[in-house]
């Protein structure tokens, strides 16, 4: 390590201090961009430090910015001598002034939605927007790992991660309850529940090991950084990422299961950060493996530096002390220029009116809320009811989005299932009488048998939402009219073969045409267009 980082720092802090007036300037200028991002670094904001353990290392929601600031700073720390060895050399202006803007946009916008992760990619080109400025290209490819490193502090978007996480729930549960069989432990898996004589086990969101995919990641970055490697090797190491946190988040599980004192939340902690470090073992095997590999078969990539590069343009310091001034002075400026959007405290509609008001002669029982199923799920309004219909119990679930949600989505695939521990025996894509598609399932958990009919009115489809979720649309001016609503009505299937389903499905006829009163006040004919 040529020089070592803190050479390079002390060299930074002697030239700030031989350059006058403009090198306090840049220190101040340095001090505003760290004003500016100051809302990235959330630690102790949302939660105590007593759990925010689980929730940085296990809850697949939770990106824990300031976690992965802190990383990306080391990196950039152990990476920033290489600065020494490069030219110095500025991009032209009509390169770096679209990266400005960029920067800039990104940081209004961000404040603007109230989607503090959105400042990470004005961040990203904040860093590159400084480089390029002092080493061109060359500067930004130098330091590229803590930068693509930062991506880690944008979350999934809500609705793809929830399809995500909802089949690892169900994998990690046949995986743990195939474990059990191989020790010789009955159980018996259904759904997301893993059912055994003494106890009921639910694969819950922070069981699923997303998060644990997520945080080997991180480590692997790190691990690749420290060990220095690249291309071909580092690409097969994060690879490697996926199988290794699922088979032994599935181990977690099973130590969970067997463990009488896991529900002692430093006991689930440890045993959660046993299973990390296992992972880093497992990786620091496979990184071995490649080693030896490679040096038989040779896929790692050239250096970083690209010796004897010469500058394409020459140095400004004028223009490089231009753009960190441009910067610093209206990303800080934006708290006091920006408004932020409010979201509208009416409701289109209140689903408890309207139910009462057209099914108030019906008796009805109300349905517990299973709030560790639901998970991220979020709603704004939901009505979750039994009706007795001519003696036979119909569970009509109806939910409405909460569009001004960060961090949780509607669009969920446990909005089709009764609730936990239910298996889907089959699924069909149907067309109402009025046009609208909807899923008929058959469930069964247990004994117990049950037909549904599943409407989401207003989705856009996974990619759409997952876009709008990500750049937090819906905080915005182009927030939709109406909120998407889902609908779920079921029935018991009493009786066994296509009787039982023929039977059902006239029941759910029945309840559909009586209900449609309800579902027009509601659900208008144009809200597939909104």
């Amino acid at each position: 390590m040529p020089g070592g980082p803190l050479e390079f720092v002390r060299e930074r802090i002697k030239a700030l201090r031989s350059a006058g007036p403009r090198g306090w300037l840049s220190v101040c200028a340095a001090g505003l961009l760290v004003y500016a991002y100051a809302n990235l670094f959330t630690l102790g904001k949302r939660y105590s430090l007593a759990s925010g353990v689980e929730y940085w290392l296990f809850r697949p929601t939770d990106n824990a910015p300031a976690v992965v600031l802190v990383l990306a700073g080391w990196l950039f720390y152990r990476r920033v001598y290489r600065l020494k060895a490069l030219p110095q050399t500025t991009v032209s202006l009509a390169f770096l002034m679209p990266l400005m803007v960029a920067a800039i946009g990104f940081q209004a916008w961000a404040f603007y939605t109230r989607a503090d992760d959105l400042e990470v990619p004005s961040l990203i080109l904040v860093l590159c927007g400084i480089l390029l400025a002092r080493w061109g290209t060359s500067g930004v490819r130098a330091l590229l790992l803590p930068l693509v490193f930062l991506l880690f502090a944008i979350p999934i978007p809500a609705p793809l991660l929830l399809a995500i996480v909802f089949k690892l729930q169900i994998w990690t549960a046949e995986f743990a309850g195939w474990l059990l069989y191989i020790l010789n432990l009955p159980a018996l898996v259904s759904g997301d529940q893993i059912l055994r004589a003494t106890q009921t086990f639910q694969v819950i969101e922070g069981c699923s090991g997303m998060r644990s995919i997520i945080t080997l990641s991180m480590l692997t970055f790190l691990m690749i950084d420290l060990f220095g490697r690249r291309g071909g090797h580092a690409l097969l190491l994060l690879l490697a990422v996926v199988p290794v946190a699922f088979v032994l988040n599935g181990f977690r599980v099973l130590t969970i299961i067997l463990n009488p004192h896991s529900e002692i939340v430093a006991i689930h902690n440890l045993q959660g950060i046993a299973i990390l470090l296992a992972g880093v073992l497992a990786l620091y095997g496979v990184d071995t493996l490649l080693d030896w590999a490679g040096r038989r078969w040779a896929f790692s990539s050239v250096d970083w530096r690209a010796k004897g590069a010469l500058p394409s343009r020459p140095f400004s310091q004028s223009l490089s002390f231009f753009v960190l001034i441009g910067l610093a002075l209206p990303l800080s400026a934006i708290p006091w220029i920006v408004p932020r959007w409010e979201d509208p405290a009416e409701a289109p509609y209140v689903l408890h009116q309207i139910f009462s008001e057209e099914l108030d002669s019906r008796s009805f029982d109300r349905v517990e809320v299973e709030y560790s199923f639901r998970g991220s799920t979020r709603f704004r309004q939901t009505l979750d009811r039994t009706y007795d219909f001519d003696d036979v119990p119909v569970r009509i679930f109806v939910a409405s989005a909460d569009l001004g949600q960060r961090g949780g989505s509607h669009r969920s695939p446990i909005t089709g299932l009764p609730g936990s521990g239910w298996r889907e025996l089959s699924v069909s894509d149907e067309i109402d009488s009025e046009g609208f598609p909807f899923e008929e399932r058959l469930v069964m958990k247990g004994k117990d048998r049950v037909l549904l009919r599943h409407w989401v009115f207003g989705d856009r489809g996974l990619l759409e939402e997952s876009w709008r979720s990500l750049w937090a649309l819906d905080r915005s001016a182009f927030r939709r009219p109406r909120p998407p609503l889902i609908i779920r009505l079921e029935v018991p299937v009493t009786q066994r073969g296509e009787t039982g389903l023929d039977a059902a499905r006239a029941q759910l006829d029945f309840i559909q045409s009586e209900l449609k009163p309800v579902l027009v006040r509601m659900v208008p004919a144009k809200i597939g267009a909104d």
